[in-house]
C-alpha cells in the first residue's frame, strides 16, 4: 500500500514557450503599426516634387514665349502678346494639374505658375526691349518694375483661378469651366469698355484688331464646349 505520507517528486517539463522579442523589434512593429502610410508617402513626395517642377517650368517657358511674341513694337505682335485671357487660364490649368486634395494647394499653385510666368516674361522683356544704352543688369532691374506692379495684381487672379482649376478637376464644374472661357470670350468687350469709359482710348481698339478679338472668342467658346464634353463623359463613365 502506498504510504499517504510519502511525496513523490515529479520532473519539471521543459517549457517549449517561444521566447520574447528583443524590444526592437517590437518598437518597430509598432511603428509599422503605427505609421502604415510611411512607405507610400515617399513616391506621393517624389511625385509632387516633379509635378511643381514641370508647372512652374512651363510657366516660365509660357511668359518667356508671351515676351517674345509681343516684341518691341506696337501693333498686332505686342496685342497678342499682352491679352490678358492666357494669363488668367494659366493658373487654372496649374490649380488642375497639381491634383491637390485641398484648395488651398491648387490655388497656391495657380499663384506660384503666375509669378513664375511673370518672372520669365520681364527677364526675357529686358532683352527684347530696345532700352538704351545701358547695362543689361540696369535693363534687367528696368523691366522688373513691372513685375513688380502686376505681382500685387495676381496675388488676387492666380490664387481665384487656381481655385476654379481645383474645382473644375475634381468636380468637373460646369461653373468653373464657364468662368475660364469667360475670360476669352469676355476681354474684348473689356477692352472697349475699357477705352470707352475709362482709359481715354484703349491701348488696343477692339475694331483695330478684328481676327484677334474673334480668334479669342472662338477659343473661349471651343475651350468650353469640349470641357462639357469631357464632363459629360466623366459622368457616364461613372
Amino acid at each position: 500500500m502506498r504510504d499517504p505520507y510519502i511525496c513523490v517528486a515529479h520532473p519539471r517539463v521543459p517549457s517549449t514557450a517561444r521566447p520574447r522579442p528583443a524590444a526592437t523589434g517590437v518598437r518597430k512593429r509598432r511603428a509599422a503599426l503605427a505609421w502604415p502610410d510611411m512607405e507610400t508617402d515617399r513616391p506621393r513626395t517624389r511625385g509632387a516634387v516633379r509635378r511643381a517642377v514641370w508647372i512652374l517650368s512651363l510657366a516660365v517657358l509660357f511668359g518667356v514665349a508671351s515676351a517674345w511674341i509681343k516684341g518691341n513694337d506696337a501693333g498686332l505682335r505686342d496685342a497678342i502678346g499682352n491679352a490678358s485671357a492666357p494669363w488668367l487660364l494659366l493658373p487654372f490649368l496649374a490649380g488642375a494639374a497639381w491634383r491637390s486634395r485641398r484648395l488651398s494647394g491648387a490655388a497656391m499653385a495657380g499663384l506660384a505658375a503666375t509669378l513664375a510666368a511673370l518672372a520669365g516674361f520681364y527677364f526675357a522683356d529686358s532683352f527684347v526691349l530696345q532700352l538704351g544704352p545701358h547695362p543689361w543688369l540696369v535693363d534687367l532691374s528696368l523691366t522688373m518694375r513691372g513685375a513688380i506692379f502686376w505681382a500685387e495684381r495676381v496675388v488676387v487672379t492666380g490664387p481665384a483661378f487656381g481655385a476654379l482649376g481645383f474645382w473644375w478637376h475634381r468636380h468637373r464644374s460646369p461653373l468653373a469651366a464657364g468662368l475660364a472661357a469667360a475670360a476669352f470670350v469676355l476681354e474684348p468687350a473689356a477692352w472697349w469698355l475699357y477705352g470707352m469709359y475709362l482709359g481715354g482710348g484703349a491701348a488696343y481698339p477692339v475694331p483695330a484688331y478684328p481676327a484677334l478679338w474673334l480668334t479669342e472668342i472662338a477659343v473661349g467658346v471651343t475651350g468650353l464646349a469640349l470641357l462639357s464634353r469631357q464632363a459629360r463623359h466623366d459622368q457616364r463613365a461613372a
